[in-house]
């Protein structure tokens, strides 16, 4: 018997003219193709080395799981570093690498540090997402000069400083690949940061203030890195919660009628996930938005079109 990888011949049965009768094996088809194998899918993210601030929970969580199912080693930084390393273990258990770290990006020489790190364990720096947030709902009167700083110190000047540790190390790197960026650098804004919002000033104005970082970086650093945001709408997180107990409270309502009037303004009439957001961040950190760079994305189901 002879035989090819998809077809079995028997001499015994041959023709005087050596007309060979082809005898089907039963495994492949009666065309003789070769059966389809299973090729591994190159995930989008595979051998990227991510960043994630505010990365112990709700939208920064997960991000980071997200960039964990698409392959990368993903490095979870919070102020809470138990919340951190829970991340983190969850990480682990897709089949990555990673760390965690406790970090408070209102001192800069915190955030430089969180950059060094993982440079020095990993090599490089492929994406950073800064995702550190916080909020105080209160009136532009009732605003203290402890509430604005307190807002300001984490998304904004906070922000800033993280993404300005962050490019010096990604400026330093070979590209990402032939043709690509050396690094990408996504930070989180907010629908907020578009237009004013009552009982929002402060949180509104660091949203602003992201959105403009964003810009200005992504002219700065273009073309080696590329630099977006993300706006995201009322997301079901402990942060939507926070707002809807304090602006109910300052109104004199019922706790969960602020975020029941938000939702229900959504055009596509669900509420918003933590993956919604997770998947823009998962796009603008692959090859696929390479050319994408100072543009600030909202995923808020369409509430607020411009």
């Amino acid at each position: 018997m002879k035989s090819w990888p998809w077809i079995s011949v028997s001499p015994a049965i041959a023709g005087e003219r050596g007309v060979w009768l082809v005898c089907l094996v039963t495994s492949f088809n009666v065309f003789g193709f070769r059966p389809k194998q299973k090729v591994r899918e190159m995930k989008r993210l595979e051998g990227c080395t991510a960043l994630v601030t505010g990365a112990g929970r709700g939208i920064g969580a997960a991000i980071a799981l997200r960039y964990a199912r698409e392959g990368a080693t993903v490095v979870v930084a919070d102020l809470d570093e138990n919340n951190a390393t829970e991340v983190a273990e969850q990480v682990r258990s897709i089949g990555v690498e990673a760390d965690s770290l406790g970090v408070d990006v209102r001192e800069p020489a915190q955030s430089a540090a969180m950059i060094e790190h993982v440079a020095k364990r990993y090599g490089r720096l492929d994406v950073l997402v800064n995702n550190a947030g916080v909020i105080r709902v209160r009136s532009v009167l009732d605003t203290t000069p402890e509430d604005w700083d307190a807002v300001q110190s984490v998304n904004g000047r906070g922000l800033f400083f993280a993404l300005q540790a962050g490019a010096r190390q990604m400026l330093k790197q070979s590209p990402m690949a032939d043709g690509r960026p050396c690094g990408k650098i996504i930070n989180m804004a907010s629908i907020a940061g578009r237009n004013g919002r009552k009982l929002m000033c402060a949180y509104s104005a660091s949203k602003a203030t992201a959105i403009m970082v964003t810009q200005a970086a992504a002219v700065e650093f273009a073309p080696k890195l590329t630099v977006n945001s993300i706006c995201p709408g009322p997301v079901g997180t402990e942060m939507w919660k926070q707002i809807d107990r304090e602006w109910a409270e300052h109104e004199n309502r019922p706790i969960g009628s602020v975020w029941e009037e938000r939702v229900g303004l959504i055009p596509l009439q669900r509420i918003e996930t933590p993956e919604d957001v997770a998947a823009m961040a998962a796009f603008l950190a692959s090859a696929d938005a390479d050319f994408i760079t100072g543009q600030s994305y909202h995923v808020d189901g369409g509430l607020l079109m411009l």
